[in-house]
């Protein structure tokens, strides 16, 4: 298999794509004007303690406060964990100092959320000084090399209480790699903790690097036989990179001249994972539907029909499905509760077979996922960690037209709507008559229908103005109490 790191580096966005044997499997997208604050550690104050809720809010020197659970203040956390004596209790009050890492982004309505225990993620291993574990990537399944990982890892862990992960780029990296990569983090760390001592206040104290370092440093592996970018200042800085912290060769090919978005065909791609339906290879479907609280995913046939073996067709389906389904958690980043509909099949075996498929295919991805046993009901339940935002939102904005539902309300409800405004209107004496713009659908079942208004006898008058600049959802209306009322040429009075 062969792959390739594609770097679309724009003055006003970033772009990462990696493709393997030509197709999309990961895609990541930054907003450069928008600051990313996850991975950042910083020096805070706490602002207030929540007793009720055990947690706080600390002052990070962002628009919002960060807010900082009981359990994300422990500073030996998963040893604590193992024992069953978790505390509940916060060990801080308001004016204290102290040194935390944003580990999600911050809402419209929310600030980022914050956590004591620092996680810094390296090319060959993840380093946690406050949390007392060692571990290696799940995606590393022989135990042997799992056992040497480990034992490298304890031989050379700075201090008893410090944490390391082998990350799946260990197990065939250099043993010398992966000790000097456990220094440079020490140093890092001595660093950190030297400039929280003498900051005078809030201070940023780590970055986790932009979308480009941070991406290459992930996605390189010895599949990756190329790096395509369009920006010949960025290859140059990406050169520097990798030959001084991943010791790779790999190649760097610099196209400032194309698009190279659209010559690998990701834009196209790209576009067609904003939209709801994704159509399978066997001629069935995925639709997708974004909700608050989950992600739905509604498996169909459609236009696979198959062969007389209803069952068969159904199970040839959903495995296409299974496999689809967990592409498109990573390329869209879907975090969160996600639950899948599949078709119902009759053969429970069919059904731990698809479910089986599910969890392998989501093995493959970076992100911590979790896939729960069918329900009695034919669904699906899938666990997925939350990592920044979701391609939808960082590249769609609600419709100022519908907002955000992505309906429109129907002509009928429209015109019901406005003879209700009207009468508030005709119920001041002084009102003769009112002006309403309406899109022009609005204005064509306005003029189809028979509208009985029954203000005053009559003496009250209605003009209806077509105007296309309007939303179907909106309307306009001004109330006059002139004899004389000037009108639009293309207005029209109810009768």
């Amino acid at each position: 298999m062969k792959s390739k790191i594609l770097v679309d580096y724009e003055s006003y966005m970033c772009s990462i794509a990696l493709l393997e044997d030509g197709v999309l499997e990961e895609f990541y997208v930054e907003d450069r004007n928008i600051e990313r604050m996850t991975g950042n550690i910083y020096k805070g104050r706490v602002v207030n303690v929540l007793p009720g809720l055990e947690s706080a809010f600390v002052d990070i020197g962002k628009r919002k406060n960060g807010f900082l659970a009981a359990s994300d203040m422990l500073e030996d956390r998963t040893a604590l964990s193992r024992s069953g004596q978790l505390p509940t209790r916060l060990n801080a009050a308001a004016g204290d100092y102290v040194l935390v890492q944003a580990i999600k982004e911050p809402t419209e309505t929310k600030g980022p959320r914050l956590s004591s225990n620092l996680s810094i993620p390296g090319r060959y291993i993840v380093y946690m000084p406050t949390v007392d574990f060692i571990g290696v990537s799940n995606k590393i399944a022989d135990e042997s090399v799992r056992e040497r990982l480990i034992d490298l890892l304890i031989k050379n862990r700075p201090t008893p209480g410090c944490g390391l992960i082998a990350r799946t780029a260990a197990k065939d990296a250099p043993k010398s790699d992966i000790i000097n990569e456990i220094k440079y983090f020490t140093g890092i760390y001595e660093h950190i903790t030297e400039k929280f001592r003498t900051a005078d206040g809030i201070e940023q104290l780590f970055s986790d690097g932009d979308l480009v370092f941070r991406a290459v440093r992930d996605l390189l592996n010895s599949t990756v036989d190329e790096i395509v970018c369009n920006s010949r200042f960025v290859a140059d800085r990406l050169k520097k990179y990798i030959s001084k912290n991943l010791a790779s060769t790999v190649k760097i090919t610099v196209t400032e001249d194309r698009d190279i978005l659209k010559q690998y065909g990701v834009l196209g791609e790209v576009e067609r994972l904003l939209q709801s339906k994704v159509e399978l290879k066997n001629g069935g479907n995925l639709i997708i539907d974004y909700t608050e609280a989950l992600t739905v995913i509604d498996v169909n046939s459609a236009k696979h029909t198959g062969d007389i073996d209803r069952e068969l067709t159904v199970f040839e389906t959903n495995c296409e499905a299974a496999k689809e389904i967990a592409r498109q958690l990573r390329l869209r980043n879907i975090g969160g509760l996600v639950v899948v509909d599949f078709i119902d099949m009759q053969d429970p075996l069919h059904n731990e077979e698809v479910v089986e498929l599910l969890r392998r295919e989501a093995a493959a991805d970076r992100v911590r996922t979790r896939v729960l046993p069918m329900t009695e009901l034919g669904l699906v339940q899938i666990t997925r960690k939350k990592t920044g935002k979701e391609l939808q939102s960082l590249l769609m904005q609600p419709c100022s037209r519908c907002n955000g539902t992505g309906r429109t309300q129907t002509a009928n409800f429209m015109m019901r709507k406005i003879k209700s405004r009207l009468t508030e209107i005709f119920d001041d004496p002084d009102s003769t008559a009112a002006i309403v713009s309406v899109h022009p659908e609005t204005a064509e079942q306005f003029a189809a229908c028979e509208w009985s208004p029954g203000y005053g006898g009559g003496e009250k008058r209605v003009y209806i103005v077509i105007d296309p600049g309007i939303g179907k959802n909106s309307f306009k209306i001004s109330a006059k109490n002139e004899t004389v009322v000037s009108v639009p040429h293309n207005a029209f009075l109810l009768s």
